[in-house]
């Protein structure tokens, strides 16, 4: 029983491990708020803390796409983080994740339908 316990704990430590050395951030693909599932469906991207209202535009009109090196150098003089804040179709919550300051890209993208969005930051 105790080698159980010991190759649970070392599972656990190399699967946490990953997650905290992980370089990058996605939104999660859906909320559940009052039972109810909402899926992702836009994404915005702050320098600064987004009740600021620092919303950066993407690279081009053509892709939801920000490169980061001169936000993320900004950032590190100013002490203004990047935000990616992550919306749900149906909800006013949203979920803000802070971009790592090693993160050089962030961008949002459909998969095989309109259904599926991603968005995330590396």
């Amino acid at each position: 029983m105790s080698w159980s316990k010991a190759a649970l704990l070392s599972a656990a430590i190399m699967l946490f491990s990953g997650v905290a050395s992980a370089k990058g951030i996605t939104c999660p693909g859906s909320l559940q708020v009052d039972s109810k599932p909402h899926r992702l469906n836009d994404v915005s991207l702050f320098q600064g803390l987004p009740k600021n209202l620092g919303e950066l535009m993407p690279d081009t009109q053509d892709k939801t796409e920000w490169t980061l090196k001169d936000y993320q150098d900004y950032a590190r003089e100013n002490s203004m983080p990047l935000y990616l804040v992550c919306h749900y179709t149906g909800s006013e919550k949203t979920i803000v994740l802070k971009v790592p300051e090693t993160a050089k890209k962030c961008s949002a993208w459909y998969g095989n339908s309109k259904e599926e969005f991603y968005a995330s930051c590396e």
